[in-house]
């Protein structure tokens, strides 16, 4: 083989591949970058401990609304008069640090108006919360399970439901 053949061959080769590895490196990057922003965004709505301590009466079981399958959730109001949910995650939850604040990205992602609004969290030692707005009404499954109020919510009211923007 010639020289001449082998630098057509080989030159373009490698710029290929070097090329493929330089895009691949900044697209991972971006995406890293991307979630750190979402992290960090997420650290804004970050609530003082104490601040919902205040808020729930210490998490007081007069203010404890139910108990799912990740902790126990609570009513509070805020010093300002808000209204709020916090959800109380279990120590045994299994979720770390990390996966929590990614929960969070996810949750903030998830707004919507028929949804209810994350207002934010609180991370102190082993504490995990998640704030949400107050809802008046209660929650979706009292409608939906609930044999007396099931009736005010058909199929065609659902629909329409999902279909708000």
């Amino acid at each position: 083989m010639s020289l001449k053949v082998l630098l057509v061959i080989v030159v373009p080769t490698v710029f290929t591949v070097v090329s493929i590895i330089t895009i691949l490196y900044f697209c991972i990057r971006r995406k890293k970058i991307g979630n750190i922003g979402e992290i960090q965004s997420a650290e804004s709505l970050q609530f003082k401990f104490s601040a919902i301590s205040v808020a729930t009466n210490n998490f007081s079981d007069v203010n404890k609304l139910g108990r799912g399958g990740f902790g126990i959730v609570y009513k509070g109001t805020l010093t300002d008069g808000q209204e709020i949910t916090v959800k109380r995650l279990s120590e045994n939850s299994g979720q770390g640090e990390k996966e929590f604040k990614n929960e969070v990205a996810l949750l903030i992602k998830l707004q919507h108006k028929n949804l209810v609004r994350l207002l934010g969290y609180c991370l102190h030692g082993d504490e995990k919360l998640l704030i949400f707005e107050f809802m008046k009404n209660g929650s979706l499954d009292q409608f939906l399970f609930d044999p007396v109020k099931r009736a005010h919510l058909d199929w065609e009211r659902r629909h329409m439901i999902i279909g708000r923007d």
